[in-house]
């Protein structure tokens, strides 16, 4: 369980969609909006979110949830930030890449149904960056298209966790919505005096290394020394860990794919679930349990690799925060 969240002067409230084990409920919590309903299918990812957030009203289906649903608990559109992490399985580059015609990524219709049923004052996506060329661009325009159809402006970015002070490269895309504010989303991501000349220190150019960064390490792509791990994997240690995937407990992975750690005299380990949870931002312990009953290091490698790097999204929230701020006390449509 989480402490009470110190809520910002913006009075926004948060509607997670798609919520994993709350890695974007988490960001924003610390920014200073409470998740006030979630959605997960996923019983166990569904328990994690019951012992940290248990204030929360948790949601299981998406296709079922309706906008009616989601004010009987409270959600009150006008100060809501509709959030939502769906599966970027159908995406992602490392898939078949079917896009929004996958029935996981195609969960985006239902993201769009509600966007449209409960017409909040702010959207927050995340995806793969696949999401930009699946199906020659075809699939991130109707996803753009669908919130211009709904009356919401939009802007995007890709935002790499080793930038927000996590050791893993984890590049995703963020994208905000605003209804009533074409200028909201872009004030929310981009910023004027980090344009060219003025590098962001949350670019993908100048990542900022972590002092947290686990020692030792390694990534199994590259044979710049001569070091070699007990699967004949030669290794080097980088700054920054691979991104997370769902399966990181799966010894038959793409061992490419695999972030080892040296240990003195027994040779490489793979990750931990508990520095895993570390890579992402989260507090120890966060998947030790769902519904109180402890997790077994495979559901925690999953729940983890299909979470978010909690930091950027914390970034997010604050942005969208300040915005929000502004546009009330300048008499704009918050």
């Amino acid at each position: 369980m989480i402490g009470p969240t110190v809520p910002t002067t913006a009075g926004l409230q948060l509607v997670s969609l798609c919520a994993g084990i709350g890695g974007i409920d988490l960001g924003f919590h610390r920014a200073g909006i409470p998740t006030t309903a979630a959605v997960e299918l996923d019983p166990r990812a569904r328990g994690v979110l019951t012992d940290r957030f248990p204030e929360t009203h948790l949601f299981e289906d998406l296709t079922e949830v309706s906008a009616d649903d989601l004010r009987s608990v409270g959600v009150v559109p006008d100060r809501t930030v509709l959030a939502a992490g769906w599966p970027c399985q159908g995406n992602s580059s490392r898939g078949r890449r079917g896009g929004l015609a996958d029935p996981r990524s195609g969960l985006w219709v239902h993201v769009a149904r509600l966007l449209g049923e409960l017409r909040p004052r702010w959207f927050v996506g995340e995806n793969v960056p696949g999401l930009l060329s699946v199906n020659d661009g075809r699939d991130f325009g109707t996803v753009l298209a669908d919130l211009a159809e709904l009356g919401m402006d939009s802007a995007w970015r890709v935002l790499d966790g080793r930038g927000f002070g996590v050791p893993q490269r984890r590049r995703r895309l963020v994208l905000v919505g605003h209804s009533g504010d074409r200028t909201a989303p872009v004030r929310v991501l981009l910023e004027p005096d980090r344009l060219p000349g003025h590098p962001h220190p949350h670019s993908e150019a100048t990542p900022q290394p972590s002092a947290g960064a686990p020692y030792g390490a390694r990534d199994s792509r590259s044979d710049s020394d001569n070091t070699a791990d007990r699967s004949g994997l030669t290794t080097w240690a980088p700054a920054y860990a691979h991104s997370l995937v769902s399966h990181g407990g799966n010894d038959k992975q793409d061992p490419s794919m695999v972030t080892y750690v040296v240990q003195p005299n027994t040779g490489p380990r793979r990750l931990t679930p508990l520095e895993s949870e570390r890579l992402q931002g989260f507090p120890d312990g966060w998947t030790a349990t769902s519904h109180g009953v402890p997790q077994s290091d495979r559901d925690r490698y999953a729940q983890l690799g299909n979470s978010v790097a909690v930091p950027v999204f914390e970034w997010v929230a604050r942005r969208v925060s300040a915005v929000h701020q502004t546009n009330a006390g300048a008499g704009v449509k918050a």
